[in-house]
């Protein structure tokens, strides 16, 4: 279960991002369609009253999971915009670079993958654990995916910067 489930995951990550092809429309349409997907999945857990425990059920791997389709479908959204807004290069060489920059990410949400897909196999369905334990995954996901996807990037970037100044 734990590998069909980390496989299926990745390979729709990698869908999204090489959708990214067709410009940056095909990726954003498959973010919003999934985005109503979970909407109505959590719509309907609201509806007969366990809105609080499906979030704590699903988000223990969610947390990991869709954070990283979201930052494979924006890897996508900048290949495409290097067909639609190559700037001073060739649509060409835009599109290579992009494509090059986003694969670096797409890759690196594959760890992210085998977290989630090891906490869906094996803990999701233990609802029987403590609400306090399952938040606390849930909380330390949420500040790995800000630190992993934000913060790192940020330093390195800005660490780039400041070298080239001086």
């Amino acid at each position: 279960m734990f590998l069909g489930i980390t496989l299926n995951n990745i390979m729709v990550s990698f869908n999204i991002f090489v959708s990214g092809v067709l410009t940056s429309f095909m990726p954003g349409y498959q973010l919003f369609q999934n985005g109503i997907m979970v909407g109505c999945f959590d719509t309907f857990f609201y509806q007969h009253g366990l809105l609080g425990e499906s979030l704590l059920a699903t988000m223990l791997h969610g947390t990991l999971e869709l954070s990283a389709i979201v930052v494979a479908g924006a890897a996508g959204l900048a290949m495409g915009n290097g067909w639609l807004f190559p700037g001073t290069y060739s649509r060409i060489v835009s599109f290579q670079r992009g494509a090059k920059r986003g694969m670096k990410i797409v890759v690196g949400t594959v760890p992210l993958f085998i977290l989630a897909g090891f906490i869906e196999s094996f803990i999701t369905r233990h609802t029987e654990i403590n609400d306090f334990v399952r938040l606390t995954v849930i909380l330390l996901s949420l500040c790995f995916v800000i630190f992993y996807f934000i913060y790192l990037p940020y330093k390195r970037n800005h660490y780039k910067h400041a070298s080239r100044k001086t």
